[in-house]
């Protein structure tokens, strides 16, 4: 087995990357939204300064509002995290499930939460040649199921048929849709409404992907208002700092950047996909969200040896050699612009 370390490292570790390879490195591992914060957000922050001088809303009750409206549901169905990892350990930590159930390849961190939780773990395999979607019938009975819908690092929609989720044999289901917001008719997805009205759902995003505020470290879940009680009191005061909760609550009102990032991501992954299909030894996996699943069909070449070769081209990749149910023939890049990804395209066919 992997050694704990790789097992749950992730990608977007600049700051270590640019002190071993300067500065000019563009980070393709780190599934962020390429348009940036938008210029609202930016005054806004600048304006907020002098709240630092102040303990942040305990409750968050602005965000809640502005979540409550944005998604018709109740305050009461709504709870404000540090970043959807907080959320993940939270739930864990107060659930304390004896076994948990992963499909993988999937996020590391719903491995790591439940083995801090002392949860037995037990794991699905997704197969490539089943396009990485989850039969259903492969679920045994257990105490909590995490789903990543879209998944990651896969890229896909892990369930198609959602109208007998509930029946699933898990006494809870923790959906992670952290890459929702990139899909254009989200709400034939989300779980979100059906979490308000069933004990057994979960439902949580964040603000890092798709509103690129990952800096700020802010999420939320949306939950039976019963099961946001009882999570509530396992979750440590002052958790969500006052500039996150202002920008999030700014970000969704912002319906322009809403729109013009789900076309420019959708056209560049289509772009993307097309020119790495045309790259010899790279197969590019389909894809809904920000980023897309590679395969090195070259027998020579590793994801450890690509990522060093495109490191010294000044690109940085997520390796998935640490990913359970994939290994080291594959790697994962986000979608960026298309200067950004010109210059990928370039690094890649030089690189292979």
């Amino acid at each position: 087995m992997k050694n704990t370390k790789d097992l749950y490292a992730h990608g977007g570790n600049i700051y270590e990357i640019r002190q071993r390879y300067g500065n000019n490195i563009l980070d393709f591992s780190a599934n962020i939204n390429p348009l940036g914060i938008p210029l609202q957000i930016k005054k806004l922050l600048n304006k907020k300064i002098d709240v630092l001088s102040h303990y942040p809303d305990a409750q968050a009750h602005r965000l809640k509002a502005a979540l409550s409206r944005y998604w018709n549901v109740k305050e009461e169905n709504v709870l404000v995290g540090n970043g959807s990892t907080e959320l993940i350990y939270l739930i864990l930590n107060a659930l304390q499930p004896a076994c948990v159930t992963i499909p993988v390849p999937s996020f590391t961190e719903y491995e790591r939460a439940a083995r801090i939780a002392k949860s037995r773990v037990q794991f699905i395999r997704l197969l490539v040649s089943e396009g990485f979607c989850l039969k259903t019938d492969q679920i045994k009975n257990c105490d909590a199921l995490f789903l990543c819908n879209p998944n990651n690092p896969t890229g896909n929609l892990l369930m198609h048929n959602r109208q007998n989720i509930e029946k699933l044999p898990a006494k809870r289901i923790i959906m992670d849709e952290s890459f929702m917001d990139f899909l254009s008719d989200e709400k034939a997805h989300t779980l979100i409404g059906r979490a308000t009205q069933s004990k057994k759902i979960i439902v949580f995003r964040t603000f890092t992907k798709f509103f690129g505020l990952a800096g700020l470290r802010i999420g939320y879940a949306i939950a039976h208002r019963h099961t946001v009680q009882f999570l509530r009191r396992f979750q440590m005061p002052w958790s969500v700092n006052a500039l996150a909760q202002a920008a999030a609550e700014c970000m969704l009102s912002e319906k322009g950047y809403i729109q013009r990032s789900r076309q420019a991501i959708e056209k560049e992954r289509v772009f993307l996909y097309d020119a790495i299909s045309h790259i010899k030894g790279l197969k590019p996996y389909p894809s809904v969200a920000n980023f897309l699943l590679i395969e090195i069909k070259n027998g020579r070449l590793t994801s450890t040896h690509l990522k060093e070769r495109l490191l010294k081209r000044g690109i940085l990749i997520r390796d998935c050699a640490n990913f359970r149910g994939l290994n080291n023939k594959f790697i994962r890049i986000a979608v960026r612009s298309r200067r950004e990804n010109l210059k990928l395209i370039r690094a890649l066919k030089e690189a292979t």
